[in-house]
């Protein structure tokens, strides 16, 4: 598994990572398209192309 915070990938391969889901999250991630990789919260101010450009790099 993968996270990115900000501008940080960290990789548990390498390091501990842990992710807090919510029960909306959990409930969001399963209901993921099987193809989908991505799961991604965002503060309110960045809009979808600031969204999937930050997702992208």
């Amino acid at each position: 598994m993968k996270i990115k915070v900000g501008n940080k990938i960290c990789d548990g391969d390498d390091e501990p990572v842990m992710v807090i889901l919510t029960n909306k999250d959990k409930e969001n991630i399963a209901n993921m398209a099987k193809g989908c990789q991505k799961y991604c919260e965002h503060p309110d101010t960045m809009d979808d192309e600031e969204i999937y450009e930050w997702m992208a790099e």
